[in-house]
């Protein structure tokens, strides 16, 4: 009888910790799951991204995928469009593209190389190099512009604002 009575003891015991554990296994399966779903580079394995900047006090300036770019949108001018409605104080126009390089011109630089700070003005070049050389086969993005206190002219790549 005493066996029995143990048994019937223990076996709520041992039942509600496999449904504990049954319980934590599916909610870390959910967990991944979703986490995986929502990951947009899973979704978009060779998708081309927008980017932008950011600043992380321990790291620096990092360049971070804001969103995908649709393939019918991936355009010099669709990129030049957006960048300038994001700055319309900084009006890039592209004089042309050869070999692995685009050439842009910033008509009137004054904002970007004396009024937005040394910060700000390496965060502009690096968005506008990031997301110019999404485009296939550019690698390098030249700037012309008058140079200013906190931004020169010259041929800049990705690897320019790696930190």
């Amino acid at each position: 009888m005493k066996k029995y009575a143990v048994s019937i003891l223990l076996f709520p015991l041992i039942f509600s910790c496999n449904t504990k554990q049954a319980d934590k296994d599916h909610l870390s399966v959910d967990t991944i799951k979703s986490i995986v779903s929502t990951d947009t580079t899973a979704i978009y394995k060779d998708t081309h991204y927008f980017w932008s900047s950011d600043f992380d006090p321990k790291k620096g300036m990092m360049m971070i995928r804001s969103r995908p770019i649709p393939a019918d949108s991936l355009t010099a001018g669709n990129i030049i469009q957006t960048l300038n409605q994001m700055y319309p104080e900084i009006k890039l126009s592209v004089t042309k593209v050869s070999n692995d390089s685009i050439f842009i011109k910033i008509k009137n630089s004054k904002y970007l190389t004396n009024q937005s700070g040394s910060s700000g003005a390496e965060a502009y070049l690096a968005e506008v190099t990031y997301n110019l050389t999404e485009l296939k086969g550019i690698n390098f993005v030249y700037f012309n512009f008058k140079e200013g206190n906190h931004a020169a002219p010259g041929t800049y790549s990705r690897t320019d604002f790696l930190h």
